[in-house]
């Protein structure tokens, strides 16, 4: 007899590695259904293949980018409760990357942190200014700098990942991913690989996303690095990474103030002001745009499928 509730710990080419809670790990085909890493699923009886998959707690999910297929999402991790967005401590700040992996967590339904890898290389000046652009950038959201290599901080991180609870690990090749993944584990479950010097960008040595048990308690999700971190239809995702903007907004004179030149416009006054940096708004309109366009891509996908009588794919509330 099969066990009860699986969870998938990793996808290839149309199969799935399922663990069950009595330690038994099976591989199964999963065509025909919508599956990620970290889903919980039942097999069928043969134990050949996904029957369900049971209603995500949380899923992190962007527009996948490849071409022939700009309307289609992807599932990058399901039924996690925490995602640390990595960045490398010892490279100049990202904070448009970083406002788009916020935009991805916060929608996700789990915790958004930030996590500064190599900080053994990183200069500690510069350290601490690339801590507070990344605080102006992302409020509230804790930050910790770390080193996979030295072990610096790494038990802060832990924390994150007990009592079962799962983390997934967000960022570009090269920030150290792999090698904080070794350090939390305890030991080398993940291939390295040296950064160019030129660029301080790395190879994709995580090439598939994988669920890591930790001596914690809880679970590691690693993803491989995303060059394009591509943004989904949002739930308040742009609110509440944007909540410096926001909350201007019921200041505006006019309820519908676009923020441009209208008279009594609170978002316009903050610029002039000098409180709020002008790139912060544009960045935001270029991001409300884009998911509006991905609106748009959905909504004539339905029109699509309408006029040839075709089943839509099922989707899930988290996804």
């Amino acid at each position: 007899m099969l066990p009860a509730v699986g969870r998938v710990t990793r996808l290839d080419r149309g199969w799935s590695t399922v663990l069950f809670e009595d330690s038994t790990v099976m591989r199964v085909r999963n065509f025909g259904v919508d599956i990620a890493v970290g889903d919980r699923v039942h097999v069928t009886a043969d134990g050949e293949k996904i029957r369900e998959v049971l209603l995500r707690t949380s899923a992190l999910v962007r527009r996948a980018s490849f071409e022939g297929a700009l309307a289609e999402r992807h599932v990058v991790a399901a039924n996690i409760d925490t995602v640390f967005l990595v960045h490398a401590a010892s490279s100049a700040p990202n904070e448009r990357r970083l406002e788009r992996e916020l935009i991805l967590a916060f929608d996700s339904g789990a915790t958004p942190v930030i996590v500064l890898t190599k900080n053994d290389i990183a200069d500690a000046e510069h350290v601490g200014t690339l801590v507070a652009t990344l605080t102006q950038v992302a409020a509230g959201v804790e930050i910790h700098v770390v080193s996979g290599i030295t072990g610096n901080n790494v038990d802060v991180l832990r924390e994150y990942a007990t009592d079962g609870r799962t983390i997934a690990m967000l960022g570009a090749s090269g920030v150290g991913k792999s090698t904080l993944i070794n350090a939390l584990v305890g030991h080398a479950v993940q291939r390295t690989a040296e950064v160019r010097e030129g660029d301080q960008r790395g190879r994709h040595t995580t090439v598939a996303a994988e669920l890591v048990a930790l001596p914690s308690g809880g679970w590691l999700l690693d993803t491989p690095g995303l060059r394009a971190v591509t943004l989904w239809t949002s739930g308040q995702g742009i609110e509440r990474a944007f909540p410096d903007i926001f909350s201007l907004v019921d200041n505006c004179r006019f309820r519908d103030c676009k923020h441009l030149d209208e008279p009594g416009c609170a978002v316009q006054q903050a610029i002039t002001d000098g409180t709020l940096p002008e790139i912060r708004l544009q960045s935001m309109r270029r991001l409300v745009a884009e998911e509006e366009a991905v609106e748009r891509e959905q909504e004539e996908k339905e029109k699509s499928y309408d006029k040839r009588g075709m089943r839509r794919p099922a989707t899930d509330s988290n996804s």
